[in-house]
């Protein structure tokens, strides 16, 4: 299974060169071969190309050796939130697609959260980006060291904005090209009348969307920045800001101890949400959780700082196991409100708690009320996930991890395909032949969710070169201190 790959990679190359000899199956007469073959060799020639082909549209996960190379690598302590950020993904997916055309029972407390938690998953999103961004940031802080502190501080804000701006363009691009050709139209004014027109159109869109200082609020309303090319990518503006967010408050709270960093962690926190900037507290959750599993685990330290004393072993202990026996309670709680239905269902009449829930938040929050439960919810998922490795078991298995690495991909392409394919093709055959019946819509979701994986898998290989052209860009331009 090993050398599968290879052999076809290299059969696929002497195809296109002319280059197999008698005994593969073709000819080129240049090379001293004969000018005819026998007709079995030919057929032979062309189901191995078309085999070859089939191979390489296929995902990387169903090709031969594809599951090896995530079962067999090894996983960091954090690796887990990379498939719960690509669980997450699907989770908006669907949410998309078929928000409006579930039977009651998905729509049952918990039950919701997995098909109609949507916009719950993109507090989740953050949550995590909070945990993973400051998480080495923190281990250099603990360790003290100073001058591999800035140097990550500055990279990572230096390649931050092309990191998020630049994947997005390539998405938008490819949205733009759809458009162009007429297979997706999420706007009707968006399409221009000739393909130049068209990209000239996406990329002035993408300047005025990709503009930093913009106007960001933290939560999907009229008038926020989003890019008409693909709406659900509101989110990105909102992930940069709190990102620098997150990188300044590191940089004030570096030198302060432990204790000091989180009680101004939670005044930020506190000032945040009477501020009504919920996504501030999203990340800082993530940066409060990613230092309380150090706090956990003082061996992922280089050189541990934490309490390690005898007198302090008990109530470290204490607090372990009070965490690990309290995960189960919060991962149900934060579940039940990442479920959270949409305005205006979350009002008196909507699901059970949410009629009383809501009394709960602040009056100010106005259109902004939706985010405040959620943002709760996605800490508490988050909290008891890192808090017990059973329940993190799930999130390392293969093909897991190879949904993480397809997060953003999936969150990316997945609506192009929804208003294109399933919208219009299939959703038409749907009605014609299959009618309107609930087990009716499963072939077109199994077809959606194999193209979205497929372009997922892809456009995860442009966003590689987006994140090595930022590396490559700081090389040149950084210069090593002594």
């Amino acid at each position: 299974m090993e050398q599968a790959t290879p052999l076809l990679e290299d059969t696929t190359r002497d195809l296109a060169q002319g280059n197999f000899d008698s005994r593969r199956g073709t000819q080129n007469p240049e090379l001293g071969g004969r000018d005819h073959q026998p007709r079995w060799r030919n057929i032979k020639a062309r189901v191995l190309d078309a085999t070859c082909v089939f191979y390489n549209v296929l995902p990387r996960y169903l090709r031969p050796g594809g599951r090896a190379a995530y079962s067999q690598a090894r996983h960091s302590p954090t690796a887990y939130l990379d498939a719960v950020r690509g669980y997450a993904a699907i989770v908006v997916f669907f949410y998309h697609g078929w928000n409006k055309t579930t039977p009651w029972i998905l729509q049952l407390p918990l039950i919701r959260t997995f098909v109609l938690g949507g916009p719950g998953m993109v507090a989740v999103f953050f949550v995590i980006s909070g945990y993973v961004l400051s998480y080495r940031i923190l281990k250099l802080m603990h360790n003290k060291d100073t001058a591999a502190l800035l140097d990550a501080l500055s990279s990572s804000m230096f390649r931050r904005w092309l990191r998020l701006y630049g994947s997005t363009a390539v998405a938008t691009f490819a949205a733009a090209c759809c458009v162009s050709l007429g297979w997706y139209l999420p706007v009707p004014e968006l399409a221009q009348p000739t393909f130049l027109a068209q990209i000239w159109h996406w990329l002035l869109s993408t300047l005025s969307f990709s503009n930093p200082f913009a106007n960001i609020e933290g939560w999907i309303h009229e008038g926020a920045l989003y890019t008409p090319y693909l709406m659900q990518m509101w989110t990105i503006p909102i992930e940069f800001r709190g990102s620098i967010v997150l990188f300044c408050f590191c940089v004030s709270a570096a030198k302060m101890s432990v204790r000091s960093r989180m009680i101004y962690l939670w005044v930020v926190v506190l000032l945040s949400y009477y501020w009504r900037s919920v996504y501030v507290p999203e990340f800082l959750y993530g940066m409060f959780l990613a230092e309380l599993s150090f706090y956990r685990h003082p061996e992922r330290l280089d050189a541990p700082v934490l309490p390690s004393g005898e007198n302090e072993k008990p109530e470290l202990n204490r607090v372990h196991v009070w965490l690990r026996m309290g995960s189960p309670i919060a991962l149900i709680i934060g579940l039940l409100l990442l479920g959270q239905p949409d305005p205006p269902d979350l009002g008196a009449f909507g699901p059970f708690p949410f009629p009383y829930l809501v009394r709960l938040i602040p009056p100010w929050f106005g259109d902004a009320a939706y985010t405040f439960w959620l943002s709760i919810g996605a800490f508490l998922v988050v909290l008891a996930l890192d808090s017990s490795p059973t329940l993190q078991k799930p999130f390392n298995w293969s093909f897991s991890q190879y949904i993480g690495d397809l997060s953003f991909g999936i969150y990316a392409m997945h609506t192009i395909w929804i208003s294109s394919l399933y919208k219009g093709p299939l959703l038409t055959f749907q009605a014609a032949y299959l009618g309107n019946s609930y087990p009716a819509y499963i072939p077109g979701i199994l077809i959606v969710s194999l193209c979205v994986l497929c372009s997922a898998d892809y456009f995860r290989q442009a966003d590689r070169m987006v994140v090595n052209a930022g590396r490559w860009l700081q090389t040149k331009t950084f210069r090593k201190w002594q």
